[in-house]
């Protein structure tokens, strides 16, 4: 009898846990790194080095069936942009020598509104999910310089553009996921110096890491 009461205990406190947990949210904090890639570039500017792209942020997940394992969230978050790249031929620049740095780094704030797709339940904290979605971004920063004989001010040749926005995929099982994002906007804008088109896009290649 004592055995029997336990048991049903269990049953009826897991019965109360799944009711309970009937109306979990995936409310997440996520944690990127990736590598970036300027595509399109124009022959005179090139990418050198290592550019990479951080970010950290908080998304709210909205269910849209009862499963609850399909839904729509939006984010709010940072991002850490940093670009390395050598701008040659372009005439300001005095051709004294090997250019020894060039960098833009951009501190951004950005939105990420992602469809999800998932095989998770209430009691369920381990699944398969696959996260296609857009990313809005502002950059409300930027430092950028060309290093060579002496400190030179990037903006001079190029100009950002501070708006961005792009389309990006997270998929992957558990903590672990794979990201990659395609800047659909432009980094660069055209300036007064350099009047030409700078179509460059932006390819990032990552992973993701999302946090309960």
């Amino acid at each position: 009898m004592l055995l029997f009461f336990l048991l049903s205990n269990s049953l009826l406190a897991q019965d109360e846990q799944i009711v309970t947990d009937e109306h979990y949210l995936e409310d997440q904090l996520y944690i990127s790194l990736s590598y970036q890639q300027l595509m399109n570039l124009p022959d005179e500017i090139s990418q050198t080095g290592f550019s990479y792209s951080l970010s950290l942020g908080f998304i709210k997940d909205l269910p849209l069936n009862s499963e609850r394992n399909r839904g729509l969230a939006l984010g709010l978050g940072y991002n850490l942009n940093v670009h390395y790249f050598n701008v040659d031929d372009i005439g300001l620049v005095e051709d004294d020598g090997t250019v020894k740095n060039n960098k833009v780094a951009l501190s951004m704030i950005e939105m990420p509104i992602e469809f999800r797709f998932r095989n998770s339940s209430p009691v369920k904290y381990k699944f398969w999910r696959f996260y296609p979605g857009i990313k809005l971004s502002y950059s409300f920063y930027d430092s950028n310089n060309i290093k060579q004989s002496e400190d030179f001010d990037v903006s001079e040749v190029i100009q950002i553009n501070d708006f961005q926005y792009g389309v990006s995929l997270s998929a992957g099982y558990n903590n672990w996921n794979f990201y990659t994002y395609y800047g659909i906007s432009t980094l660069f804008n055209e300036s007064e110096s350099y009047p030409n088109e700078i179509e460059a896009n932006e390819i990032k290649l990552g992973i993701i890491f999302y946090l309960l």
